[in-house]
């Protein structure tokens, strides 16, 4: 499915604040084609991750309305936002039209199951299918007046590493800074290990709990995977932001 171009050349904030939306989002809502009520939307909230292609991925069981949904019809929606206190319409928000894919990628389960370690035992023994989510365009609103339709080409450019460049990634974060990783263990936190590494940041996991960690600049080597790590505070997870 081609992605549509973007109609006009969208300005540096709204495709950055799209970006970060984009890889910084561990849930939201995932619309498919009603196949109980036809011609009717059914929504509901998803866990996601991004692929090593830079697409999200959902891990859905067999008898999910989405799973049935999807096996008529793949058209979808998948709505990403901002956890803000107050007003949520004040957040950055970001909705995209696609389709929803059934995927047999091994290395992307992988990736999911970094993420959500239970994953593995829903996939293998429980009948659920991870599917990637395929965007066509998107629409994003970065608050009053700054809403614009995005084509999907520079929302994704140059964000995710191949499966092979994250690994090496991870084992040099693991290995050089475990004592940065382990100061961010808090008092209900056992250990904090790498769930992913794309361009734009790092995702840590403790538990059941992500956190994501923005980089000032793109993740490409030992150099800059230190600066990001480093910037990260020392805030352990469980901690209110000061």
């Amino acid at each position: 499915m081609a992605a549509a171009e973007e109609p006009a050349a969208a300005p540096p904030d709204a495709i950055a604040g799209a970006r970060a939306l984009w890889c910084g989002s561990f849930h939201g809502v995932l619309s498919t084609q009603s196949a109980a009520e036809p011609g009717y939307p059914f929504g509901s909230v998803v866990p996601l991750c991004l692929s090593n292609a830079g697409e999200p991925l959902l891990l859905l069981s067999h008898l999910a309305q989405h799973s049935r949904n999807l096996a008529v019809d793949p058209r979808a929606a998948l709505t990403l936002f901002d956890a803000v206190d107050g007003d949520i319409q004040q957040g950055r928000r970001l909705t995209c039209v696609g389709r929803c894919l059934p995927s047999a990628d091994a290395e992307a389960l992988a990736r999911w199951c970094r993420h959500y370690p239970s994953g593995r035992v829903y996939a293998e023994q429980l009948n659920f299918q991870l599917h990637r989510f395929e965007p066509l365009r998107c629409h994003y609103n970065g608050g009053f007046a700054q809403a614009r339709w995005l084509g999907t080409d520079r929302l994704r450019a140059g964000i995710a590493h191949a499966a092979a460049t994250e690994q090496a990634l991870t084992r040099l974060l693991e290995d050089a800074h475990a004592d940065r990783l382990a100061a961010l263990a808090g008092a209900d936190c056992a250990a904090v290990v790498p769930a992913g590494i794309d361009r734009l940041g790092i995702t840590l996991r403790c538990g059941e709990r992500l956190r994501r960690i923005d980089a000032d600049a793109p993740i490409a080597d030992a150099a800059s995977l230190r600066h990001c790590i480093e910037g990260a505070g020392r805030r352990p997870f469980g901690a209110e932001p000061a």
